[in-house]
């Protein structure tokens, strides 16, 4: 079941690339509709795995004295001027590129749970989303 899994997170990440979004989002519906909770958030793990091998190919691969973060211009919060699906998705990213899995999974829970119904589909959508343009400009003359 996890390779299935994992070929559905591939095949969702490479319509984003090709520019054929519906479709990649039907892919993680139809995830959505058909997977535990648990299993979801493997397959968040799954998407940022591949959002890491695109950034490690774009920034290089980084020592353990070494972290990724999110930096913002004139000192304002990134919770003040990012749209939280958004931050989801950088913060998601960036904790599992730290291996940061206490944090990766207390930031998923609290979509998962939050009392918005639309929160937790936008955050994934958008990971999705982040990861495919990750791959774009990871890839050499992929540009649309």
């Amino acid at each position: 079941m996890h390779d299935e899994i994992a070929e559905q997170v591939w095949e969702a990440v490479g319509h984003w690339v090709e520019g054929r979004h519906e479709e990649s989002m039907q892919i993680l519906a139809r995830l959505a509709e058909t997977q535990t909770p648990s299993m979801m958030y493997g397959v968040a793990c799954g998407i940022a795995t591949v959002a890491k091998a695109a950034l490690t190919k774009m920034h290089g691969s980084h020592s353990h004295a070494c972290f990724w973060g999110i930096r913002t211009v004139g000192g304002l919060r990134p919770e003040d001027i990012i749209p939280t699906h958004h931050l989801f998705a950088a913060r998601f990213i960036a904790a599992y590129l730290n291996n940061d899995t206490d944090t990766a999974l207390a930031l998923y829970q609290a979509v998962y749970t939050s009392s918005d119904p639309e929160l937790w589909p936008a955050c994934m959508h958008t990971l999705l989303a982040a990861t495919g343009e990750a791959v774009l400009a990871a890839t050499p003359g992929a540009g649309r």
